[in-house]
């Protein structure tokens, strides 16, 4: 018969168990413990203290520790972590098994307290896990770290490929219990520091390969916990104060993955064999190519906000310190916007791409909201009451955020302003800060603009590029005889080359394409920007209430800024800029995305806030209306690009020539459906048919400076622009015309003034003064060099047809070809600014005649009618013939001269109630000595009666016209009498013309007739004797003078008469 076995005791047991657990034993003799580390020192110590050698609860630390020892870990040839992870695993396993089925035969109280010891273990060894990835040189290097056996099974296919894959996930929670309020960020640290390493790799970067979705993957499963979340962003590496620029991305925790992208700038294989066929490949097929790249940067993108939003949720200081970085990485890659940044000192396109899709979709709760409940929660003073205080929790400890802030342009403030408001601001108390939803507009503002909209302007910059470079190509393909011999001789093989280097530039634009237009991405900005729209209209209503207590208010416009209120004056310009500047990359590029259902959003029982139906036609009117309002003249023209590229009208289809047929043949050329739903929009908006037009006329003047080097060429575009649109709003019915005829007769003082469109009868008198000048001075120069670049084209191409190019040596044929290219660029540019101003003196010459027949244009109007009339009509007319110009030049001489004799018609003319206005056009058309002749009437007649350019009725007016200017010419022998025998103080001192109606400057002392220096000050606001600054209404009237001339000049034409 057996003995039976003894009971062993708890320190007995704890002993077995332990040893079997941490792989130890303290008893060398015991042969069941035969290959575990003997820790004799350990034995010894406890002995010398009186104490067993055992492992049990009491011991097990020390035991620990001493297997720690860098002697024992590298005898064991086994790394620390991986030895507390294996350790840790045993322990779950004893655990499992007392607690289940082999527990069960053991008393509950025994049970209980061996799990108790064994949970104590577990917690031992969390504890140290924790410890080597806080303090790693603490511990012998052998084997893997700790941050690479957690990342290692997290990345791993299954747990055959990693057995630790799945216990991770209890281990995470572990270290998350025993270190949430001991130092996690620490912990956390090396293993997120190890994940962005191995994002870092070369073959994890593409988003060709899957390497990048299990590490998105992996740091998902990380930040799910909401205490790693939370721990995320104290981390050292989250925002470590030496990093800035480039250094952003590759040195930061969150910023290795915002780095992931799809742009060519970032990978080259996205180009080099992603799109390597894609010039030759079909745009159908190439859509399929775009489709499958976007849905992999949706997800890449879709991962990265799902980390941000669980960094948001975490708590108030943890989303104020993700706000904070975002702001540091703005502030320090601001060059990213300028021209030609250095790509390598700031953050690449995917990374800023992805950190403005990230907050973008934070910023969905209050921008998608078609109500937009929240809007008024946007403070504009965020900028002094948040991103210049960086004791409001933005870690800005070498005050890049606010430097960066305080150093943008404002919407319409100078630095000094600026300086001034933000002291005086950040000197104020401040009643609190501004909330998240303020951060998060502003925020998401600036990331869009460094981000997307840099992009774009990267896109165009390529765009223009591109078709320089095919230009170029094409045109020496063309003309192959104008190459020097040596270059000619070798052209077949340079072709060959610039072939090449084009299909490169074009899969780089394909392969932008598939960020640049994906429609998703596209229209997430526009739903932001139709928020931030009205967000500016709010700031400028007159009761600072839109859009929820009624329909907008416009603000009154004063003469001075102190009516534009201080917090819409410090508004970064950026703001405003990038509204614009995508709509108008919308409207070239992906005019689809403007009507989009989505991008809408305030449709159903909303029609007043649609994106493109009611938001954007009020926006482009308000800021045209008042120009105050915005400094910068080129954002200014730019909403004119905006009303120009939606009102858009083909050149090639008009056929509404003034008093014209035959003119453009309608080719039907099909345009987008965006136009005309944007042109039904302002018909039915009442903002619109109030000040649009009147706003555009008085850009036209205003323009005139735009503070640029090439100012003198610009305001050509802008004024083309606005004549295109006003071109498209006369066309579409009679409310455009009728608001433009309104506004032009405020000079007759025959209409109602009680609502001026500027907030001042005589400022809106001035614009239309002011633009009756300036269109007349451009008709004249655009005229002038529009011709004579024609005749300078047919000089040269008629020389090179008769005498060949080899009749020229090199040097001189490159400078003929350099004047060639010069003049034909400044043709093309010219001649089209040329025709529409034309039409637009002719039509509105038709429409409202008084303004142009105003003293103090008259004459200049008549002489440059005539000048052009004899270029058109005269003898030399067949010079301005060049080889296919309605083709390359958009050249129609016919059309010019039909145009130009209905101003005459109309002007010339009588109407009903304006006979003497007529009568000095006339006097002052046959008063012009160079270029008058009545024969040139006879001339234009048979030329647009055999061109079957005007019907009957018109060739019979312009007849009458050339008649009355015949009998005119006698009655002006009485002037040229009347100013031979005046006094010299009864003569303009510029014109040595008879005074009628003096008026003294008071700059210089000197007295001009009114009509003739009003003139003058039209296009030059200073007196032309001394330069002094001088407005019209400065002008001092001379009633006593004005009585004397009037008196004696009666008395000399009856003197003259009775001759």
């Amino acid at each position: 018969m057996s003995t039976p076995k003894a009971e062993k005791t708890p320190e007995q047991w704890q002993d077995d168990a332990l040893s079997s657990i941490l792989s130890v034993t303290l008893d060398g003799s015991n042969t069941k413990r035969q290959g575990r580390r003997c820790l004799t020192a350990v034995a010894n110590e406890l002995r010398e203290e009186g104490m067993s050698a055992l492992i049990t609860k009491t011991t097990m630390e020390r035991v620990l520790v001493a297997r720690l020892e860098p002697d024992e870990v590298s005898a064991s040839g086994i790394g620390v972590f991986d030895y507390l992870l294996g350790s840790w695993r045993a322990v779950r396993i004893v655990i499992e098994n007392l607690s289940g089925a082999k527990g069960k035969a053991l008393d509950a109280s025994v049970r209980e307290s061996r799990i108790g010891v064994l949970r104590d273990m577990q917690a031992l060894l969390v504890s140290y896990m924790g410890l080597t990835l806080q303090v790693p040189d603490m511990f012998a290097r052998v084997g893997r770290p700790g941050q690479r056996i957690i990342i290692d099974a997290l990345l791993a296919e299954s747990v055959e490929n990693d057995s630790n894959k799945a216990v991770v996930p209890e281990l995470l929670a572990e270290l998350i219990k025993r270190f949430a309020e001991d130092g996690l960020p620490e912990v956390l640290t090396p293993i997120i520091s190890e994940l962005g390493l191995r994002s870092l790799a070369r073959s994890n970067r593409s988003l060709l390969q899957p390497g990048f979705r299990k590490l998105l993957e992996a740091l998902e499963v990380l930040t799910a916990h909401g205490e790693i979340a939370q721990a995320f962003v104290h981390m050292a590496t989250f925002d470590p104060e030496e990093c800035s620029g480039r250094r952003m991305q590759t040195g930061t925790a969150l910023g290795i993955f915002l780095g992931f992208s799809a742009f060519p700038s970032s990978d080259e294989s996205i180009v080099q064999t992603y799109y390597a066929d894609a010039p030759e490949r079909s745009p159908l097929d190439c859509e399929a190519l775009h489709a499958g790249l976007r849905n992999t940067v949706q997800f890449l993108q879709s991962a990265l906000f799902q980390i941000c939003d669980r960094l948001v949720r975490a708590g108030v200081e943890e989303r104020a310190k993700l706000t904070s970085f975002t702001l540091r990485v703005l502030a320090t890659n601001a060059r990213r916007s300028g021209m030609q940044a250095d790509a390598t000192k700031v953050v690449d396109d995917g990374f800023a791409d992805n950190l403005a899709s990230v907050w973008l979709r934070l910023s969905e709760p209050f921008t998608n909201d078609a109500q937009l409940r929240r809007i008024a929660r946007v403070d504009a003073d965020w900028i002094t009451t948040r991103a210049m205080r960086s004791a409001d929790g933005l870690n800005d400890a070498q005050d890049e955020i606010a430097t960066f802030w305080r150093e943008l342009t404002r919407i319409n403030a100078d630095k000094q302003l600026v300086d001034t408001f933000i002291e005086r601001r950040l000197n104020m108390a401040q009643s609190g800060a501004p909330g998240f939803i303020a951060d998060c507009f502003f925020t998401t503002a600036a990331a869009l603009h460094l981000g997307p909209i840099a992009t774009i302007a990267q896109y165009t910059d390529k765009l223009s590029e591109l078709a320089r470079f095919k230009r170029e190509i094409a045109r020496i393909q063309a003309s192959p005889e104008l190459l020097p011999p040596a270059q000619r001789a070798t052209l077949p093989v340079a072709i060959q080359r610039w072939n090449a280097q084009l299909a490169d530039m074009k899969r780089e634009k394909i392969a932008l394409e598939a960020q640049i237009l994906d429609p998703r991405r596209l229209s997430n900005i526009l739903v932001f920007y139709r928020f931030t729209m009205c967000f500016l209209l709010r700031m400028v209503d007159a009761h600072t209430a839109f859009p929820h207590a009624g329909p907008f208010s416009m603000p009154t416009e004063g003469s001075g800024e102190a009516e534009i209120p201080e917090s819409w004056a410090m508004l970064p310009q950026f703001i405003v800029e990038d509204v614009v500047e995508f709509i108008l990359f919308l409207t070239t590029h992906s005019p689809d995305t403007l009507i989009d259902s989505t991008a809408q959003v305030g449709g159903g029982g909303n029609e007043q806030l649609r994106t493109f139906d009611d938001i954007l036609p009020l926006f482009a009117v308000v800021f045209l209306a008042r120009p105050s309002f915005i400094r910068s003249p080129h954002l200014k023209s730019r909403l004119v690009d905006v009303l120009h590229m939606l009102t858009y009208r083909d050149p090639r289809e008009d056929d509404d020539y003034v008093d014209t047929l035959g003119g453009n043949m309608p080719n039907q050329v099909r345009l987008h459906p965006a136009i005309n739903r944007f042109q039904m929009s302002l018909d039915n908006n009442i903002v619109a048919r109030s000040y649009l037009v009147p706003a555009l006329l008085r850009l036209y003047v205003d323009i005139e400076h735009t503070g640029s080097h090439s100012q003198f060429y610009e305001k050509f575009n802008v004024r083309y622009h606005i004549a295109r649109t006003l071109r498209s709003l006369w066309a579409r019915g009679q409310s455009y015309v009728e608001a433009t005829r309104r506004f032009f007769l405020l000079q007759s003082g025959t209409e109602n003034h009680s609502n001026t469109t500027t907030g001042s009868l005589r400022k809106d008198q001035q614009v239309i003064e002011e633009f009756v000048a300036r269109l007349m001075t451009d008709t004249t120069y655009l005229l002038d060099e529009s011709l004579s670049k024609l005749a300078i084209i047919r000089d040269i191409e008629k020389r090179q047809a008769d005498h060949g190019a080899e009749a020229e040596s090199p040097e001189q044929l490159e400078e003929t070809t350099r004047r060639l290219q010069e003049a034909e660029r400044m043709a093309r540019s010219f001649v089209s600014l040329a025709h529409e101003t034309v039409h637009m003196l002719a039509y509105l010459s038709k429409l409202v005649p008084r303004p142009f027949q105003a003293g103090e244009v008259v004459d200049r109007l008549a002489s440059m009618l005539n000048y052009n009339l004899k270029q058109l009509a005269g003898p030399k007319c067949s010079n301005l013939r060049v080889r296919d110009m309605k083709a390359r030049f958009s050249f129609s001489p016919r059309v010019l001269l039909s145009e130009i004799t209905s101003v005459y018609i109309h002007l010339g003319l009588y109407s009903t109630d304006a006979h003497e206005a007529v009568d000095k056009f006339v006097t002052a058309v046959v008063n012009d000595d160079r270029s008058y002749s009545v024969g040139l009437f006879q001339e234009a007649y048979t030329i647009l009666e055999r061109r079957s350019l005007k019907d009957a009725h018109s060739l019979e007016q312009l007849l009458e016209f050339a008649a009355k200017c015949k009998d005119a010419k006698v009655d002006s022998k009485v002037i040229d009498y009347l100013e031979s025998v005046a006094p010299d103080e009864y003569l303009d001192p510029l014109l040595a013309s008879l005074i009628s109606d003096p008026v003294r400057l008071p700059t210089s002392g000197n007295i001009m007739d009114l009509s003739a220096i009003k003139g003058q000050l039209l296009s030059d606001p200073r007196d032309p004797f001394n330069r002094a600054p001088l407005t019209i209404d400065m002008l001092e009237p001379m009633p006593e003078l004005k009585a004397e001339i009037s008196k004696w000049r009666a008395e000399k034409i009856a003197e003259y008469q009775s001759k």
